[in-house]
């Protein structure tokens, strides 16, 4: 398997905008922030006070009424601009919500509905 078919098989990030708690497992620093878009992988954080990259966090996402909440680790950092995050173990409970925030921003389906049953 070649690199640049790992690479087409990255989930593609989708504009989505939710309030956004991260803290920092080690020291339980937190900051808040706001997300930019948002994948199944992962989601880029507009924050004033980004962590570090490889910083382990627990991070809370709410949107409309909804919660999210998951292990993630810093991928990249932009000092004063945010970081870009890979969820770690997203618990199975947190998963339809997820999916229903990705349908929602126009991505993909939820996981239960097939094309079939669309069209």
């Amino acid at each position: 398997m070649g690199h640049a078919h790992v690479q087409s098989r990255r989930p593609g990030r989708l504009p989505f905008t939710a309030e956004v708690r991260a803290t920092e497992l080690n020291s339980g620093r937190e900051t808040w922030g706001e997300t930019v878009n948002l994948s199944k992988g992962g989601c880029y954080i507009r924050t004033r006070r980004p962590f570090s990259r490889g910083t382990l966090l627990v991070i809370e996402i709410k949107n409309n009424g909804a919660r999210l909440r998951t292990d993630a680790k810093v991928a990249y950092d932009i000092e004063s601009d945010g970081m870009g995050l890979s969820f770690l173990n997203i618990p199975a409970k947190e998963l339809p919500i997820l999916e229903r925030w990705l349908a929602s921003a126009g991505g993909e389906r939820p996981a239960e509905t097939s094309r079939e049953e669309i069209e």
